[in-house]
């Protein structure tokens, strides 16, 4: 296992703690092993499971499931922990649930410390300033396939050999991205679309799996803070569409503009 910190450890094995909370729980009938449980407030569940797994660094813990807190508030926090948590079944059809979970430290505005989780791909991302960022596959089992993410140098960001693979959610295209699309075409004048992973996209740019992922829908700073500090540390970056700036966290409203993961 590569070197890590304490707080990127605590991030991760929160993250899989979660996991295993999810797979661990079936609907009666589905018999051993069902997979996991998506009834309604089961997310709730899982976010207070991480809140306590969290407090024991001593800090705030915030995001997806909690009770809103006034800026006045957390203007005096200088460090703290944002939480998402995304509990939804298989399929339509299917009661088994799959879980996608991030965890991410935030110092100042800025988020150091990251990790994600999906129980479907049982993958894990994570990163911290200081490590450096991972991938680890059959990561609910050992953490035996664990590879390290090459960093990107400044000077290549602009670089891209063959089409820019550009990251959509769903099935469809709608006229507003189709417009982002057709924006980002005066810098990446070949771009192919490929179908992402929901809550996973901006983890699969930061494993260099794309080089593209746009959110045009508002975010909030929890859906996009663990996989930006996965970002950051393997030279990557999470920015306005409208200005280019890094995003930032702990804002007023704590909701992100548009953005990309590029």
């Amino acid at each position: 296992m590569h070197t890590m910190t304490p707080e990127l450890i605590i991030a991760l094995e929160v993250c899989l703690k979660a996991g295993k909370s999810i797979s661990g729980n079936s609907y009666p009938g589905d018999g051993a092993g069902g997979g996991g449980d998506a009834r309604p407030g089961r997310d709730q569940e899982v976010f207070r499971l991480i809140g306590r797994s969290l407090s024991v660094a001593g800090l705030p813990v915030h995001g997806s499931c909690s009770e809103p807190v006034s800026f006045r508030i957390r203007s005096g926090w200088h460090r703290f922990w944002l939480v998402s948590v995304v509990v939804a079944p298989v399929s339509a059809e299917s009661r088994r649930a799959s879980l996608t979970v991030g965890v991410a430290l935030i110092d100042g505005n800025e988020p150091v410390v990251g990790a994600m989780y999906a129980t479907e791909s049982d993958e894990l991302y994570c990163a911290s300033r200081e490590a450096g960022a991972f991938r680890i596959r059959n990561a609910s089992n050992s953490f035996a396939e664990t590879a390290r993410l090459s960093s990107r140098t400044a000077a290549s960001r602009s670089v891209t050999r063959g089409p820019a693979r550009l990251l959509v959610d769903g099935r469809f295209v709608d006229e507003r991205m189709l417009a982002c699309i057709e924006e980002l075409g005066r810098e990446y004048p070949d771009i192919r679309l490929v179908r992402g992973d929901g809550g996973m996209n901006i983890c699969l740019v930061a494993a260099g799996d794309a080089e593209l992922y746009p959110k045009i829908e508002p975010s909030a700073e929890w859906e996009t803070a663990p996989g930006h500090a996965i970002l950051k540390a393997t030279g990557r970056r999470l920015v306005d569409l409208g200005t280019g700036c890094e995003l930032t966290y702990n804002k007023p409203e704590m909701v992100n503009p548009r953005c990309i993961a590029c």
